[in-house]
């Protein structure tokens, strides 16, 4: 499998092997969205439970994509890497702000939002880049001028 489609962007291989970490994450942990403090409702936790279900279904929805049409394959993983970066670091802040509950060391979740952050913000970058070569590349199809 051509990891590589030649302008840059990732590959299905990549998309189907992160959809594979966040899948073994979600399938290894089970999550309890209330304290057994005081009953309440942890919404930080619930947050970093979807959020990895979310991520995983499309990541692996962007690899399949990606292997008919590369463009939109590419736009929904780095959308994805993006809205989960976020979402790690809105964790991240909550649970620092409870010091009684705890979803993942705090520490952990920032450096998982740096680096879906990154990946994504280099997605995106790929995917404008290559957007914008095939835009001014001429067509097959075009004649030059004065034929």
């Amino acid at each position: 499998m051509n990891q590589n489609n030649g302008q840059g962007m990732a590959g299905a291989g990549v998309m189907f092997l992160s959809a594979l970490i966040f899948g073994a994450v979600w399938y290894l942990t089970s999550w309890n969205y209330y304290s057994v403090i005081n009953g309440q409702f942890l919404f930080f936790v619930a947050l970093l439970d979807w959020t990895i279900k979310g991520t995983t279904i499309a990541f692996a929805l962007a690899g399949l994509i990606t292997l008919i049409a590369p463009f939109p394959g590419n736009l929904i993983y780095s959308v994805a890497s993006l809205l989960s970066a976020v979402s790690f670091a809105v964790v991240g802040v909550l649970d620092i702000l409870d010091p009684q509950h705890t979803a993942m060391h705090p520490l952990l979740l920032f450096v998982f939002a740096a680096w879906n952050g990154y990946g994504a913000w280099t997605g995106l970058h790929e995917i404008l880049g290559a957007r914008r070569v095939t835009a001014h590349a001429p067509s097959q199809f075009s004649r030059p001028p004065g034929s």
